[in-house]
């Protein structure tokens, strides 16, 4: 069911658009408006002038997240009026946003509708062109509780196992010694980074740091990278119960761990707290955290994220993972704020829920 409101009335309707609507957006345009949104739960506003739909909005939310998305946005162009009326949805958006708490509004746009003048909105930064929903989408942002930060570079995984790398990669360009070299083949580095760091295909927690660090120009002693990760022994493993299929990823964990030991990685056995995380993020490091994604998307996957800032009870991470099929883009998951709860709930896996972050210092 979408709930389709306008500002006077509530009507739900089943399955998918109306006929009203479809008929003003046009066809091609109302396929944008009906993908299947998956876990997110889409919200359609409209404006009338004489009865007749001048405006309208689409909203979508990704679960556990604090950011709400104008995913689609459209105004009759030969309406007097329809530019105001475009505004105040905009504007119920954002009030609604603020009534559930949430950190951000976004907005996405194919076309060259941007937000209003007065709405607030900043230009968010290209990303890499990388995989589906990286191109011809430009995406805004309104910041409702402004937390001082840098904006980073987005890039999207283009395997479904290149999560660890992406971030490690974007961290390193953050940081200001390495990452995706411009010009270049970006997935061909992308690739490389997978190859250095993984477990096969699973980057843990120990064997990315290490990848990482040895990509770092610093001298040795300078400890730019430290691991926590509460548990003993070998980690995303949970899968696999052949023996040769475990054991030899068991030997590879134990050589990353011998590999971290005699270099100036520092490896902790405690677990690490979500506001330890904030503190450190709000003081200018940066750390990849392995998140358990079925809050988010409905279906438990463990995941790397980066998150690089911090603030009032709110974490911002850049997810690498865009979910094209339920009608996301870069614009969802790049600047993604998450609170504090919903990250401790998410920052887990295994049977005994283990908790993997590397932190990683900047010059």
């Amino acid at each position: 069911m979408i709930p389709f409101t306008s500002r006077t009335s509530v009507i739900s309707i089943a399955d998918s658009v109306d006929d009203e609507l479809v008929a003003v957006l046009g066809p091609d345009t109302a396929i944008l408006w009906q993908i299947d949104r998956g876990p997110q739960t889409p919200t359609i506003r409209v404006a009338r002038t004489d009865g007749t739909i001048v405006a309208a909005v689409l909203t979508t939310r990704r679960p556990a997240t604090a950011a709400t998305k104008i995913a689609n946005a459209w105004r009759d162009a030969t309406t007097v009026g329809s530019d105001a009326a475009l505004s105040e949805l905009v504007a119920e958006v954002v009030a609604d946003a603020m009534l559930r708490d949430d950190v951000a509004v976004k907005w996405q746009s194919r076309d060259e509708l941007t937000p209003p003048e007065s709405a607030g909105f900043i230009p968010l930064r290209t990303p890499y062109r990388s995989a589906a929903g990286t191109e011809g989408v430009h995406g805004f942002v309104r910041w409702l509780r402004p937390i001082r930060h840098a904006e980073p570079p987005y890039y999207s995984q283009t395997s479904t196992f290149t999560c660890g790398a992406v971030t490690a990669l974007l961290a390193s360009e953050m940081r200001g010694t390495g990452g995706f070299v411009v010009g270049g083949h970006l997935r061909d580095q992308e690739i490389d980074f997978w190859r250095r760091s993984s477990n096969f295909p699973a980057c843990e927690p120990i064997g990315l740091a290490v990848a990482l660090r040895e990509s770092f120009p610093d001298a040795a002693g300078t400890s730019p990278v430290e691991v926590f990760l509460d548990t003993d022994g070998p980690v995303l493993l949970e899968s696999y119960s052949e023996r040769f299929d475990r054991s030899f990823r068991e030997e590879l964990q134990a050589n990353s761990l011998q590999r971290a030991q005699h270099s100036d990685i520092a490896v902790h056995r405690e677990r690490v707290s979500v506001e330890t995380i904030a503190a450190r993020l709000e003081a200018g490091e940066l750390a990849l955290l392995l998140l358990n994604i079925e809050p988010m998307f409905g279906y438990p996957v463990p995941h790397w994220v980066l998150a690089h800032a911090a603030g009032d009870g709110i974490v911002v991470i850049d997810d690498p993972w865009i979910s094209a099929t339920w009608g996301e883009t870069w614009v969802d998951s790049h600047e993604l704020p998450i609170m504090l709860g919903e990250l401790d709930r998410m920052l887990a896996w295994g049977d005994s829920d283990y908790r993997g972050v590397v932190f990683i210092r900047r010059p």
